[in-house]
């Protein structure tokens, strides 16, 4: 059984925030997460799905952007479909130019 660590419940806790509509609440602490853990993805991805939450598709894009940054520093840390879905996420979220 995997440890839940102090990151897990930080990250979980914006979740519920999220999912309990409280954005404000959510938004900071996602961006507790950025200052506690500015290496690991967990807050860039969380402040994408607030961003998500409240409409704003091309700050969600930045958000998940910086994922995959992180994702490409750390190629051994994650499963290259997690890379995918992200890329996926960004091109329908803001569709570059025509």
């Amino acid at each position: 059984m995997e440890e839940v660590t102090e990151l897990d419940h930080a990250s979980n806790a914006v979740m519920d925030l999220i999912d309990a509509g409280r954005l404000d609440e959510a938004e900071h602490a996602a961006k507790e997460l950025l200052v506690r853990y500015p290496d690991l993805l967990d807050g860039h991805d969380r402040l994408g799905m607030i961003y998500e939450a409240r409409g704003l598709q091309r700050e969600a894009a930045d958000s998940y952007r910086k994922v995959v940054d992180i994702m490409r520093a750390h190629p051994g840390d994650h499963d290259p479909e997690m890379e995918q879905h992200y890329l996926e996420m960004i091109i329908n979220l803001d569709p570059p130019p025509n």
